[in-house]
């Protein structure tokens, strides 16, 4: 669970599993990150993904659920996160 104590911007993030077809298996670099979004350069394009839509890994880590870390990244970071 570490990886979700650190920034996203500049890491590369996958798309595991998505309510919305067209954004399953979507990777790029994070490029920004806001409570509800995730910014992703792909392909010289930039998507905007909804965080509640999703749930992805960051340089292949575990799954992370989108809905769990709808958070702004500043307070994510600094949260206290138990293992279930």
């Amino acid at each position: 669970m570490e990886i979700v104590r650190m920034s996203w911007i500049g890491r590369n993030l996958h798309v595991v599993e998505s309510s919305d077809s067209s954004l399953l298996d979507l990777a790029g670099t994070v490029v920004n990150e806001s409570k509800n979004m995730l910014v992703i350069r792909s392909n010289s394009r930039d998507r905007k993904i909804s965080k509640s839509v999703v749930k992805f890994t960051i340089d292949g880590s575990e799954t992370i659920d989108g809905d769990a870390v709808m958070h702004r990244p500043e307070n994510r970071i600094h949260m206290n996160w138990r293992m279930n």
